[in-house]
């Protein structure tokens, strides 16, 4: 049956811009608006600049939401996840900030923005990207506005609710024995890999059988683009040859996957995961990884940092200092 062809659909297009597929595939972009089409263009970030601008009106000052549209255009070069997270922040502020210039948003805005969400830790994330967001504006020359979250400053009690932006937590042998016990076979396969490479999820749950090169487990990191070799060796041997011998109904190329061979999706790893009732994030066994490691060096090449700094600043915790007890001998009065 002849169902015609696809209809093509656009995503993420700021209101009343309106793009054009030409039969040879090129892109064109048009303005839409009161019954009037205006031509913006074949480039897609000067097509948004010219967007801005008509949606500002001649003498008029523009929005926040038109100049982030702009912004979204250069996060094309991030990792599919950080972009998601980016674009998502990017919603929240311009719900918040759509009356507003860039001139007009000061400290005061952004703590009372801050104060208003309830997800803390997102509100933090927020900040960091409305943060990153105005460096770019006042490099592309959008605003000559200073950055209003360099002058926001937390109380002590503050400073509790939304935390240092650094996560300190460690998770100890014993928590990740109690998850352990706990957790279905893929989950557990994965904790393992986690463990034992120092690599996220999102790169684990790419792995693949042919990966396995001449003793070496060659992952690319999605976030870096760095391509590393792990030597298969040890206990990561032994692990590897349990996740390959684990029985399928359909034959996989993927290390962790579901019996009928289908690879297992971030969301569903996760929401597995979250069954183990676990209090602490399956991110935190890459900084278990760097924290147990011997050395930081190694850490460092383990996890694939270019810098020691950022495997001793971030990923490196603290498990306190153990000390010994005061030496005294105390009386027995029972």
């Amino acid at each position: 049956m002849d169902v015609g062809r696809r209809k093509w659909v656009w995503k993420d297009m700021p209101p009343r811009m309106k793009p054009r597929r030409l039969a040879s595939g090129k892109v064109l972009y048009y303005y839409q608006a009161a019954g009037k089409q205006t031509p913006l263009g074949s480039n897609y970030p000067a097509a948004l600049e010219r967007w801005a601008q008509l949606e500002a009106g001649a003498g008029n000052t523009r929005r926040f939401p038109q100049i982030t549209a702009i912004y979204r255009a250069t996060l094309d070069a991030l990792a599919a996840s950080t972009k998601a997270h980016y674009r998502l922040a990017l919603d929240n502020l311009d719900l918040a900030f759509k009356a507003f210039s860039l001139e007009q948003i000061e400290p005061k805005h952004v703590k009372e923005y801050m104060r208003r969400r309830t997800k803390k830790g997102a509100a933090r994330f927020e900040k960091r990207v409305l943060s990153a967001f105005f460096n770019w504006a006042r490099e592309e020359g959008h605003t000559a506005a200073p950055n209003p979250c360099a002058g926001i400053k937390f109380s002590k009690a503050e400073r509790k609710v939304y935390g240092t932006g650094k996560r300190t937590v460690y998770v100890t042998d014993d928590e990740f024995r109690e998850t352990y016990a706990k957790a279905d076979d893929i989950v557990r396969d994965g904790m393992d890999l986690a463990l034992l490479t120092g690599q996220r999820i999102s790169d684990i749950l790419k792995a693949r059988r042919q990966d396995i090169s001449e003793g070496v487990l060659w992952v690319a990191q999605e976030k870096t683009g760095k391509r590393l070799g792990i030597k298969v060796e040890g206990e990561l041997h032994r692990v590897l040859e349990r996740v390959l011998g684990r029985q399928r109904d359909v034959p996989s190329m993927y290390l962790l996957c579901d019996r009928r061979g289908q690879r297992i999706t971030y969301a569903a790893f996760y929401a597995r995961f979250r069954k183990t009732g676990a209090a602490w994030q399956f991110r935190d066994i890459r900084a278990k990884a760097a924290t147990d490691s011997p050395d930081l060096k190694r850490a460092q090449m383990l996890l694939g940092h270019e810098s020691e700094q950022t495997t001793a600043g971030v990923y490196r915790r603290s498990r306190g200092e153990v000390v010994a007890p005061l030496e005294r001998k105390i009386q027995d009065v029972s």
